[in-house]
């Protein structure tokens, strides 16, 4: 390489204008704004958001820095960033990208509110940098996997969120680069948040590597300097993490006006790890034939590698006794739908993790990787569920593309109805039209505090 990934990822960061966006990627760009608000509120009196919002109270500013979503509350852009991410990641209903390595993009969102309002940025500016994040991100994700190797996706988020935040607050190219090398050298993530049990901490993960990407471009906009080549280096991300990197994916940046990547991202309609959407989507096909839960005899999941890897294979997906371990369980997730008929939030929370349906129905449940399913990943993302009934009758239904995906898009009223399901046990019905109103015409704002005003219960 004759110049560090940094050199292009920067480049790009700093010549993106709200002018090279097409009309898709920006109406795609806001219904994410949208949903990400949308899964915050849902979160907003989770045990994991209220210690969070505990310990930022005390570092609270008079009218600057940046909302704690839900509050007239100012802190800091960078703590803003950390607890509205946490409340946005904490039910694991924001969108997903899967990839080599797969990611959450729209973690991204909450640092590029925090630090836009900060800087007093206006709806194009928010709209621009959130397409340039998602570019970035996205295209890691596709160079290479951190995964396989130990350490966690929410590095490649830590990234694309520095590039965004870079464009948003106008970032000179070399700038840029040292905000990208701050963000990344000191702050490299392991994959042990993921693994066994999961705790809350996996909430926080994401945030935590945007919080350090809005530090990382504030020392930048002051002329900081960060190490040098952060990517290439003899002792650098590439060779420490990865050892093989598809250096087109961001080499290509040179050559690319037209971020559109964020149209190949995943939207979730049930608050479980993407691996498992198009599985509650084949048990709600089966749930539709009229069966009777108590004539089930036995359960069979074929699925795929990475799958099974993630939501199934270790101990403690078959035995889960936290919301992060449950909603990453996939015999739990399938059982669960099938004992309460459905899917939400509260199918993850309290005494319902030890529902004694949910759990005779996981002992009668099989998970195996099925071989053919697995050469269609991750183009699509199949799950089938067969049931076999007291009766003798096996019912199968094999979804290969869930709801929300790039080949089954949402309509738009589908992510409003989320949206207002999510909030309106805490916001009223005017709070949920305003920030529906103002995200939809979202390139009217002039300053984008308008919108974190609307939140304010």
């Amino acid at each position: 390489m004759d110049k560090d990934i940094s050199q292009y990822i920067a480049e790009f960061a700093s010549r993106i204008e709200y002018k090279n966006l097409m009309d898709k990627v920006i109406q795609e760009v806001k219904v994410r704004i949208l949903d990400t608000i949308g899964c915050a509120f849902g979160a907003i009196w989770s045990n994991a958001s209220s210690i969070a919002r505990r310990a930022l109270y005390r570092h609270r500013s008079l009218g600057w820095g940046a909302r704690i979503w839900g509050s007239d509350i100012w802190v800091p852009p960078d703590y803003a960033t950390f607890i509205n991410g946490l409340m946005a990641r904490y039910l694991d209903f924001n969108d997903t990208y899967l990839s080599k390595e797969p990611q959450h993009p729209s973690d991204m969102i909450p640092a590029l509110i925090a630090l836009g309002e900060y800087l007093g940025v206006d709806g194009k500016t928010l709209i621009t940098g959130v397409a340039v994040g998602y570019e970035v991100g996205m295209r890691l994700c596709d160079a290479a996997s951190l995964r396989v190797r130990g350490w966690d996706h929410v590095n490649y988020t830590m990234i694309g969120a520095t590039a965004g935040l870079a464009n948003i607050s106008g970032l000179e190219k070399e700038e840029a680069v040292n905000a990208i090398a701050m963000a990344m050298v000191p702050h490299v993530a392991m994959r042990q948040t993921r693994a066994g049990k999961i705790t809350m901490w996996k909430a926080a993960a994401a945030s935590n590597a945007c919080r350090n990407a809005v530090f990382a471009v504030l020392l930048a906009m002051e002329g900081y300097e960060g190490p040098s080549d952060p990517f290439i280096g003899e002792m650098a991300f590439i060779r420490q993490l990865l050892g093989e990197f598809d250096y087109s994916q961001l080499t290509g940046l040179a050559l690319n006006n037209n971020p559109t990547k964020i149209l190949e991202s995943y939207m979730k309609f049930h608050p479980v790890e993407y691996h498992a959407q198009s599985a509650v989507d084949a048990t709600l096909k089966i749930l539709n034939k009229g069966i009777n839960v108590e004539d089930i005899e036995r359960i069979k999941i074929d699925t795929v590698q990475a799958a099974y890897d993630i939501i199934v294979k270790h101990p403690e997906k078959w035995d889960p006794d936290t919301r992060e371990t449950a909603d990453h369980s996939l015999p739990y997730i399938v059982a669960s739908t099938l004992a309460n008929r459905g899917v939400w939030i509260d199918n993850f929370e309290g005494d319902e993790l030890y529902n004694p349906i949910t759990r005779k129905l996981m002992e009668k449940t099989e998970v195996s990787v099925d071989k053919e399913l697995d050469t269609m990943y991750p183009s699509a993302i199949p799950n089938r569920v067969s049931v076999k009934l007291k009766d003798g009758r096996y019912i199968e239904e094999l979804v290969e593309y869930p709801v929300g995906h790039p080949k089954n898009p949402p309509s738009i009223e589908m992510v409003i109805e989320k949206f207002v399901k999510l909030t309106d046990r805490v916001l009223s019905e005017r709070n949920i039209n305003n920030i529906i109103d103002i995200v939809m015409d979202l390139e009217k704002v002039e300053d984008i505090s308008i919108l974190t005003e609307a939140m304010v219960i």
